[in-house]
């Protein structure tokens, strides 16, 4: 399975930016971040939190996906993914499933 890298995260990024005909200055703007402290994000030398990548998608009107390279579904065994998703949620205590819920609430609006 194909994973992103911060780097294919910030290069997602910035290739939305362009499209849109936006300076590194006025997407940092709209991020609430210093410019510079956005030029490394973009750079790949910091990373982009979850939170950041949401508003991003949210800017240009894109799914998560978009940014953040996932494999393709078209041969996917489901099946095995999903067993392995239930016997890693039977490890997860209250609190985690809670934070896992609330995760997975604000993200999944953010797919296709």
């Amino acid at each position: 399975m194909k994973e992103s890298t911060p780097h294919s995260i910030a290069q997602n990024i910035k290739k939305y930016r362009l499209l849109n005909n936006m300076t590194q200055e006025e997407l940092a703007r709209q991020l609430y971040l210093d410019t510079q402290y956005y030029a490394q994000l973009e750079r790949g030398e910091r990373n982009f939190t979850i939170e950041k990548i949401i508003n991003v998608c949210y800017l240009f009107h894109i799914g998560i996906e978009d940014i953040i390279e996932l494999p393709s579904s078209q041969d996917a065994d489901t099946s095995h993914l999903q067993e392995e998703i239930i016997a890693q949620l039977k490890e997860l205590s209250y609190p985690q499933l809670l934070l896992l819920q609330k995760f997975m609430s604000e993200i999944i609006t953010y797919c296709r």
